[in-house]
């Protein structure tokens, strides 16, 4: 009787503590996205270039961007001074995918000066690092 009731404390304990990484985690991510929107609104691209892990790569449809091309796409969109839009994020969902990785998707807005807009699904896969959840592969 002791020995099952212990066994049910165990199970216990795990599902509530996975619930609390859970929950970190998706605060965590929302954080990570927050800062890459407000980097982007304010064309801070260097500081934008530390939300990407070293591995990152961009999937579009015109093919594979890794991380290195990705940043130096986005400095010379800066330097160009072309309308970048602001950046927002919404319908959002963050899932662990297990304690190292998560995946967010949703949609990004992207509102323009001459009141255009452009929204579209992205999906982004994170990696934990000791310095945070890194983006390692988005598809949009």
């Amino acid at each position: 009787m002791i020995k099952a009731v212990l066994n049910i404390a165990v199970v216990l304990v795990l599902i509530a503590g996975s619930q609390v990484l859970h929950a970190d985690t998706q605060s965590e991510i929302k954080s990570a996205l927050d800062y890459y929107a407000e980097m982007w609104n304010e064309g801070d691209i260097d500081a934008l270039s530390s939300y990407y892990h070293q591995d990152f790569v961009l999937l579009t449809e015109d093919g594979v961007i890794p991380s290195r091309q990705r940043v130096d796409d986005l400095k010379s969109l800066t330097q160009a001074g072309e309308d970048r839009g602001e950046l927002s994020y919404s319908d959002l969902a963050i899932k662990s995918l297990e304690q190292e990785h998560a995946i967010a998707y949703g949609r990004l807005n992207l509102k323009f000066k001459d009141g255009s807009s452009i929204t579209a699904w992205f999906t982004t896969v994170y990696r934990k690092t000791p310095f945070g959840w890194k983006a390692i592969l988005t598809h949009n």
